[in-house]
């Protein structure tokens, strides 16, 4: 398996739509939206949204296994955004090597995320990681109208063996 950063909207978008169609409530936005917008709107998006790593993880035949990204939200703070890892290769490792790459690239700052509150299995996975729930709640911030639930990777866990 490699991970690498993804450089064009054309390259990420698929893994996008695929990510929004299997978990809807996952993402800060939905499939049918995604799906409608144009080229020029993925090129504008790609261009003027996210400050950090967008990135794919691939079999070593190319096929696709998932997606992460990184930004650095205005208050400074760097975020995870956009995992996710196709079912047939998930407990593979793929989770750890795109937050692993993400996590470098936020170092030395604590990675953050937000997870929707009726996502478990995601909660559960990012428990595994070493990330802590921090106490923060954003009400109604999922695309369902839901809470989300803020998650941080605390700095010593960050260089954890592999």
């Amino acid at each position: 398996m490699r991970v690498d950063e993804v450089t064009d909207w054309r390259d990420w978008r698929p893994m996008r739509l695929e990510a929004l169609a299997d978990n809807p409530i996952g993402f800060g936005e939905l499939h049918a939206d995604a799906a409608a917008r144009t080229d020029e709107e993925w090129a504008h998006r790609w261009a003027t949204q996210h400050s950090g790593p967008r990135l794919l993880a691939r079999a070593d035949d190319g096929a696709l296994l998932g997606m992460a990204g990184g930004f650095v939200a205005d208050s400074g703070r760097r975020v995870l955004f956009g995992v996710y890892v196709r079912p047939a290769a998930r407990g593979q490792g793929v989770l750890e090597a795109l937050v692993e790459r993400v996590a470098a690239w936020a170092a030395p700052h604590a990675l953050h995320l937000d997870v929707h509150v009726d996502n478990a299995p995601a909660r559960a996975a990012y428990l595994r990681l070493g990330f802590v729930e921090n106490g923060e709640i954003t009400p109604a911030g999922g695309i369902d109208g839901r809470d989300l639930i803020g998650m941080t990777l605390p700095l010593q866990v960050e260089a954890r063996s592999r």
